[in-house]
């Protein structure tokens, strides 16, 4: 009778211990699987953030580039006024050794080379519409021939490696400025004014598009925070609720 009874309680206990291994083998994959399914969807989510947030700082980047010539483009055109008031202040005065030729044509010498720089930005930008709208096509052509024009007439210029002018030279300027007509002097002037108002425009509009793409990125970002830290608490509770239901099923088939 006692040898029964201790190898009945020995079958017990061991049944006990098995039942107990069994729960906690079970317990420690359910574990190792949520650990597992959250970080499969960390790194799902983490690269679809990633992605977002390398091109939110491309905006960025691209938004310095707008800034910059927001700030050149009109800068470079009151320069251009503030020059042409200058020499309307200082046209009759003796003392003042310069033609309107001259002055006029180093006003338009700085055109050229600023708008060539705007262009090689604006090539960049993947906005077909903007550039039509702007007529980005015709500045770059009005403003290659603005450059050659200069270039042309700077060749017949004499040659001086020195910062500053002999008189000398300056009367050779002036002579070759005689044979250059002022209105193909003033009409450069006037169509690179224009150009750079252009590309001023062409900056605001792409700003605006910059600005609303930043916005729109923002929330997406948020949107995704969101999405991965429910997803994670979704599969969880489902991996929780499978869980709990084999538990229960393999407690009914004991009983």
């Amino acid at each position: 009778m006692i040898r029964a009874f201790l190898i009945k309680n020995l079958l017990a206990t061991s049944k006990k211990n098995k039942q107990r291994l069994k729960f906690f083998s079970e317990l420690g994959i359910f574990l190792v699987l949520a650990a597992l399914i959250s970080s499969g969807i960390s790194i799902y989510f983490e690269n679809k953030l990633n992605n977002y947030k390398v091109k939110l700082i491309k905006l960025e980047l691209e938004e310095f580039k707008i800034q910059e010539w927001l700030t050149d483009a009109p800068s470079r055109n009151l320069e251009f006024k503030i020059g042409k008031f200058t020499y309307d202040t200082i046209e009759n005065n003796e003392k003042v050794n310069i033609s309107k030729k001259r002055f006029y044509f180093y006003l338009l010498t700085w055109y050229p080379f600023t708008i060539r720089y705007a262009i090689d930005d604006i090539e960049l930008i993947k906005n077909e519409i903007l550039k039509k709208k702007y007529n980005f096509k015709n500045i770059k052509k009005t403003n290659e021939d603005a450059l050659n024009y200069v270039y042309e007439i700077y060749d017949k210029f004499p040659d001086n490696e020195n910062e500053y002018l002999e008189s000398s030279e300056i009367l050779e300027i002036e002579e070759v400025l005689k044979n250059v007509p002022f209105d193909d002097i003033l009409s450069h002037l006037n169509q690179s004014e224009y150009n750079t108002l252009q590309i001023n425009l062409f900056f605001q509009d792409y700003n605006r598009i910059v600005d609303s793409e930043k916005k729109e990125l923002k929330k997406i970002i948020l949107n995704t925070t969101d999405k991965s830290t429910d997803a994670i608490l979704y599969a969880f509770i489902f991996q929780l609720v499978i869980f709990s239901l084999v538990q229960i099923f393999e407690l009914k088939e004991l009983s």
